[in-house]
């Protein structure tokens, strides 16, 4: 029954959105071919007792049997590389569409919008505390409404809060211009129009670097603000651990000024820093994640709400939003080389940012398997805010925002700070 399934969603045309993708697809294939390729290579030296395997990797290697020959780990890569084809074909020509009804629009800034969820069908209390959401600059806003159950926003506006969400959206004409300054001007517009409507102080909350923009808001412009979250924020770009951490060392030994040649000189051909850049650094970090995640895919029932959830998220990673070459400058030359957060030297809406400054309530989640923005980069933002306080749920960094466990683990903990602050 899977089997046809599976065959009948392939021998279907792929999606116009998802066709190429994700993106860039020949890094993907490349990288999954360059990691087999080495463990073939590696396989004669599998048995000595220097052989780097994790304590995971050596079980399952021990499974296999002490016999096992480079003909066999041939077989197992093609296998493995054949998996992942099909789970690709599988996600281009699955049915799913995304179809969420979104609330309504209650201000345009320019290519942004701000969105009222207390009008969701779910609010519990369209009046509740106010909730100013912000998201990434780089991934759509839409992450935090995917699908129908797996929404944060619906979820808070479900148990009385009324989140406001400030999708960015894709740069306009106008937004090409803008740096992280500019994009502050804006937040600073829906905040002080979430304020005026609603007439009460609001909760600032952002995800990933959107919780970096929300801390510059809270420390340089706090009045009107009730409290801070801040979910898989960076802010101390010095560690040079892992992959990630190997990338910031690269870019720091080219330098700040070939790094921002670079960056003008794709905005000079994309007219902005295009998507496929910061789709393959992600890809970087865990270069076997995208072979692993569509084996596994290949292998669900394509009808299941697993492989829905798989697919809607699958769509968000790969639409992604270009940056306008400002902006990026100030992400990958101003935080990530010269780690000007951390380092007090970050201005944000006119003022030097310092965390020690934000006199509200402040709650940090710290994701503890987050290979984004890992807990050496979140955690010391915590310990800067005179009220801050840390959670580290064992999830990933989009796992905090979709995960199976998110609403236990992230999102009650943050209904409950919210409602405990809200004035």
């Amino acid at each position: 029954m899977i089997a046809e399934a599976v065959a009948e969603i392939v021998a279907r045309t792929p999606a116009a959105h998802r066709i190429g993708e994700p993106s860039p697809l020949s890094f993907h294939l490349a990288s999954a071919l360059a990691a087999y390729g080495q463990a073939l290579l590696a396989a004669p030296r599998a048995n000595s007792p220097s052989f780097p395997w994790s304590s995971e990797e050596r079980r399952a290697a021990a499974a296999l049997g002490p016999d096992l020959d480079q003909m066999e780990v041939a077989a197992e890569i093609a296998a493995r590389l054949t998996g992942m084809i099909r789970g690709l074909e599988m996600w281009q020509c699955h049915p799913y569409r995304r179809a969420v009804v979104e609330p309504p629009t209650i201000l345009g800034l320019g290519c942004s919008r701000l969105l009222d969820y207390g009008a969701a069908p779910e609010a519990a209390a369209p009046d509740g505390p106010p909730v100013l959401m912000v998201p990434s600059l780089i991934n759509r806003a839409y992450i935090l409404d995917l699908e129908p159950g797996r929404s944060m926003l619906r979820w808070l506006a479900a148990r009385g809060a009324r989140p406001f969400l400030l999708d960015w959206g894709p740069p306009g004409r106008l937004e090409l211009g803008f740096d992280l300054q500019a994009y502050g001007a804006r937040l600073l517009a829906a905040l002080d129009h979430v304020r005026a409507l609603t007439g009460r102080p609001v909760s600032v909350m952002g995800y990933c670097m959107g919780g970096t923009l929300a801390t510059g808001l809270a420390a340089c412009r706090p009045e009107g603000i009730a409290s801070l979250v801040a979910i898989g924020t960076p802010w101390d770009f010095a560690s040079t651990e892992g992959m990630a951490g190997g990338f910031r060392a690269i870019f720091r030994a080219l330098g700040a000024a070939k790094s921002e040649r670079m960056l003008t000189a794709l905005g000079d051909i994309f007219g902005a820093a295009p998507v496929f850049l910061f789709q393959a650094l992600f890809g970087a970090v865990n270069p076997l994640q995208a072979a692993v995640k569509f084996q596994k895919f290949a292998r669900l029932d394509p009808e299941s709400a697993e492989a829905t959830h798989f697919v809607a998220l699958e769509d968000w990673l790969a639409d992604g939003i270009p940056m306008p070459v400002g902006a990026a400058k100030d992400l990958l030359i101003g935080w990530q080389i010269r780690n000007e957060t951390a380092a007090g030297r970050w201005r944000f809406l006119g003022d030097r940012v310092d965390p020690r400054a934000i006199g509200v309530p402040a709650l940090i989640v710290c994701a503890r398997n987050d290979t984004i923005a890992s807990p050496p980069l979140t955690e010391p933002l915590a310990e800067l805010i005179p009220r801050g306080h840390l959670i580290r749920p064992a999830t990933g960094h989009v796992g905090m925002v979709v995960g199976g466990g998110a609403a236990d683990r992230v999102w009650r903990p943050i209904a409950e700070f919210l409602a405990s602050h809200a004035r």
